[in-house]
Parts: structure tokens; C-alpha cells; sequence
């Protein structure tokens, strides 16, 4: 468990440099943007941001990540921890409980927390990328108060469900069905090998709503992992990063409502925010 004076520390620092890394991606966008080969190139403000999320790595993750991996043990107050600094939502608006950072300062973080702890870079980057991603891209202005602040915030964690197990990663192959019934979507099927699948508190799914527009007939809906035909399987046996679970979703007659809950975007572009999320 982190002391209550390290996670001040690191919460009001990493508070510094949201203002930092903001402006400095202001410059970017103003045209200034450059190619950076090292780190001694990067501007200030990120190499602070690189030193401070590598001092709480040494401090709080490389000490405890053998273990974590040995025993399977999921590093709950690390990842709140990395929460309160901005970094479960790095790029994600500060309006939503994110940083507010661009996507650099979300390389350098990631890459951090990975030396310290493999699965602790993993939990951070599902949840920014594959979860808080798609719904600060596609989501409604309703969506994201419900689903994305949280998790942006790191009070939650989500998960992102598109491998199935006859179908890997081929989106528009999804066997996983979303079928209108009245004002709800019904969902029926399983996603396989999902990173944060035991932790998470909501899920991306995708489905095919209409099978006669193939890749185009699939939609990403919101799910909350505890709607009812919600399950997860067994923890996945793994060689490595074992601290992070991986597990089956199983949807039966899983119910999601078409209006401010589970969709994201249209039906026409459901397939258009996996590419963007990878």
C-alpha cells in the first residue's frame, strides 16, 4: 500500500505536468512538432513526466512486480495510484477525469510503468486505449459521464472485448450478435483472451447487428460487467504478466438499451472505432 505522503507527492507533480505536457501539445499542434531520437531531446516537460512515472515505478512496482507475477496478484492500490496521477486516462479531456495529455506523454508513461511491471503497463494501456479511447471518440456527451470519467479517472477499469475464439481479431467475422428488441439490444456470444476481463467494471463489445452489411453490420456497445447474462470465465494460465487477468466474456441475453447506455456512434460505424482504438 503507497503512504499517504508519496501519493500526495506524486499526485500534485503529476498535476504540474498535465500543465506542462498541455502546452507543449499545443505547440505541436501550432506546427512547431518534431521528430524527438532521444530522450535528451524531448522537451522539458516530458522528460519530467518520463522521470516522475519512473521514480514511482522503482519505488512501487519493480520491488513488488516477481511477485505480483507469481502469485497472480492483481496490484490494486498501484493502479489507484497511477489513477490519481492522470495516467488510467492520459489523453482523456480533464472535463472527463483525464489528463488532458497527448498521446506522447502517453508513450512515455506506458513505456514507464511497463519496466517496472509488465501487467501494470497493460492494466494502464487497455484502459486507455482500448477502453477510454473509443468511448472520448464515439461516446455522447451522456455516454461519457457515465462511462468514461470513471475510468479515466482510474476509479474504474474498463475492458475491450473483439477477439472471439473462432474468429481472433477479424472484426467483421464477430459471431457475437446484437439483436433490437423493443428500445434494448440483445447480446449473445463470448470474447476470448480479454486483458482486465476480472477487474473491469464495463466493457467494449462488438456484435453484429446486421449480418447482410457484413464488416458494416458491426456495432460497439458499452456494457457494465454486472448486467445480468454477464460472465467471466476462468483466469487464463499464462507464461507472463500474470498480475493482469485474461478471461472469457460470455454474453446470454444480455441486455443493453439503445439510448444514452450502450452504444457507441451508429450501427453504420461500429467497425470504424476498433482500427482507431489500435
Amino acid at each position: 500500500m503507497l503512504c499517504s505522503g508519496a501519493a500526495l507527492r506524486y499526485n500534485t507533480t503529476a498535476l504540474l505536468l498535465r500543465r506542462g505536457a498541455a502546452r507543449a501539445a499545443q505547440q505541436n499542434l501550432n506546427g512547431r512538432a518534431r521528430a524527438y531520437t532521444s530522450v535528451s531531446t524531448l522537451p522539458e516537460e516530458y522528460r519530467s513526466i518520463r522521470d516522475m512515472v519512473r521514480s514511482f515505478a522503482d519505488t512501487e512496482l519493480v520491488p513488488n512486480a516477481a511477485q505480483w507475477d507469481r502469485e497472480h496478484v492483481f496490484p490494486a492500490d498501484q493502479v489507484k495510484a497511477i489513477g490519481e496521477m492522470g495516467l488510467m486516462g492520459v489523453s482523456v479531456p480533464e472535463e472527463y477525469g483525464g489528463a488532458g495529455m497527448d498521446y506522447m506523454a502517453y508513450a512515455i508513461a506506458i513505456e514507464e510503468l511497463s519496466r517496472g511491471c509488465a501487467s501494470t503497463g497493460v492494466i494502464a494501456s487497455v484502459n486507455n486505449s482500448l477502453y477510454c479511447g473509443p468511448v472520448a471518440q464515439f461516446g455522447t456527451d451522456e455516454q461519457k459521464e457515465t462511462w468514461l470519467t470513471p475510468y479515466a479517472s482510474g476509479s474504474q477499469i474498463g475492458c475491450f472485448g473483439l477477439s472471439e475464439p473462432g474468429n481472433g481479431s477479424d472484426a467483421g467475422a464477430a459471431s457475437t450478435t446484437a439483436v433490437l428488441e423493443g428500445e434494448e439490444y440483445v447480446l449473445n456470444g463470448s470474447k476470448a483472451w480479454i486483458t482486465n476481463a476480472h477487474e473491469a467494471s464495463a466493457a467494449i463489445v462488438f456484435a453484429t447487428t446486421d449480418k447482410s452489411l457484413k464488416h458494416k453490420g458491426i456495432s460497439a456497445f458499452i456494457v457494465p460487467c454486472d448486467a445480468p447474462g454477464f460472465s467471466v470465465g476462468k483466469k487464463e494460465e499464462k507464461l507472463g504478466i500474470r498480475a493482469s487477468s485474461t478471461a472469457n466474456l460470455n454474453f446470454e441475453d444480455v441486455r443493453v438499451p439503445k439510448k444514452g447506455g450502450g452504444q457507441t456512434g451508429s450501427e453504420s460505424r461500429g467497425e470504424l472505432t476498433s482500427p482507431s482504438s489500435f
